[in-house]
């Protein structure tokens, strides 16, 4: 099986950061300059991809975005890192290593000790110079040095992880969360994220319809999540551990709304409605969604009507996610469409919407003037996934998640199959 082919893996050769908005954001709410340092951040602004850290670990790197300096940010970076930076962030012409975790604590720190890391061509050019100018030999150090040189003392710094903001303990500097400066840049996609989102929902769909093609009566749940998981990498793509796929299912007339653990080991047995919601990246870009699939069987009395219903309303909602528009208004208004299809307990439908794009949000929680975001604004360029489930027992729930692009004149899916659940025939 051919893995889906994208160009995000094959280098980064310009930028991908919406700066214009960027700095909008952080001119509306007094921000001097950002301190980035989680991952998809600092690949967002610079391009780079660090390797092999968990979440909850201190990140071997920093992007400083002035805007007093905008045009030359500093990025830095641990000394076993810098060629990869050079590479993938070349358009930043300061990068900066520092001496990290894999220099020897029993051995005197020198700046010698940058030359472990430079490949004979970096070596020889202006950024292997470069690199010996800079060379820190601890990431305090490095930050310092930089903030010094952007002229940032006495200003105020955003952090995307305000935890370094007082840990750094920078005495003249008032340090404030920069998350809602970044989603709002982040929220609105360039014509390349598009193109990687739908990359990656392409990915999700053909892996959904290839894990459908392998179930039978001896398959179990878990099994049914690893099987979806092989596909994914067949494709090129990745999940997350546990697995990728989001909802559990309640067995017989129980109608709760569970989310999966991964492990639960019973049949998926036939006729049941399984609900495909499925969550992995493409090179760093989510996919999300999927919709209902009838294990062996076809939909069957009230279910046929509630797949009917579900159809007419993702079709008008998807047409009615314009610019402009409330979440609450979209919310209302397939409610309402619920009602005038038959459905009974038109209440009882979830309707709901995220972002999507390096996360599951890319939205800011909070406005500019600090009130909540909870009922947020359509802007053309989003990508916002429809979710839409009537609840029901095992034979009955409908479900169906699409991810919408929002364009001048509506939504445009990114799922090709249609809105019709799924059948094993």
């Amino acid at each position: 099986m051919k893995p889906i082919d994208t160009n995000i893996s094959k280098g980064f050769e310009h930028k991908i950061c919406q700066f214009g908005r960027l700095e909008y954001a952080m001119e509306k709410r007094g921000i001097d300059a950002l301190v980035i340092t989680q991952p998809l951040n600092v690949f967002y602004l610079s391009g780079f991809i660090g390797i092999a850290h968990k979440a909850d670990e201190p990140r071997p790197y920093a992007m400083i975005y002035s805007l007093q300096a905008s045009k030359n940010p500093i990025l830095i970076v641990a000394d076993y890192y810098f060629s990869s930076a050079v590479t993938r962030a070349g358009w930043i012409e300061d990068i900066r290593p520092f001496r990290a975790v894999m220099m020897p604590q029993d051995l005197p720190a020198t700046n010698a000790d940058i030359e472990l890391f430079l490949p004979s061509e970096l070596s020889r050019n202006h950024w292997g110079d470069q690199a010996r100018r800079t060379y820190a030999l601890s990431y305090k150090n490095a930050l310092d040095t930089a903030l010094k040189d952007l002229a940032l003392t006495g200003k105020t710094l955003a952090f995307d992880d305000v935890g370094l903001g007082h840990r750094l303990e920078l005495e003249d500097n008032r340090v404030l969360d920069a998350y809602d400066t970044l989603m709002f840049a982040r929220k609105v996609k360039t014509i390349e994220e598009i193109s990687f989102l739908e990359d990656a929902t392409r990915l999700n769909e053909l892996a959904i319809q290839n894990t459908i093609s392998d179930w039978n009566q001896h398959t179990t749940w878990r099994q049914l999540d690893h099987i979806y998981a092989g596909h994914v990498h067949e494709l090129g793509g990745f999940v997350r551990d546990p697995g990728g796929m989001v909802w559990g299912h309640p067995r017989g007339d129980d109608k709760a709304l569970v989310l999966s653990t991964a492990q639960d080991d019973s049949l998926v047995e036939e006729g049941t409605h399984v609900m495909f919601d499925c969550h992995g990246t493409l090179d760093l870009y989510c996919w999300d969604g999927g919709k209902t699939w009838i294990a062996g069987g076809q939909a069957e009395g009230f279910a046929h009507t509630l797949n009917i219903a579900t159809q007419v309303v993702a079709e008008a909602l998807i047409s009615a996610m314009k610019p402009g528009v409330k979440i609450s208004e979209l919310q209302a208004y397939g409610r309402s469409i619920y009602r005038r299809s038959g459905v009974p307990n038109a209440d009882d439908a979830i309707i709901f919407f995220h972002g999507l794009g390096l996360s599951h949000m890319d939205i800011e929680l909070n406005k500019v003037d600090g009130s909540p975001n909870h009922d947020w604004v359509l802007e053309e360029g989003m990508v916002v996934p429809l979710h839409l489930l009537y609840p029901g027992g095992q034979k009955e729930r409908i479900w169906l998640e699409e991810v919408v692009v929002i364009e001048h004149d509506g939504g445009r899916p990114l799922f090709s199959w249609g809105f019709d659940l799924l059948t094993s025939s």
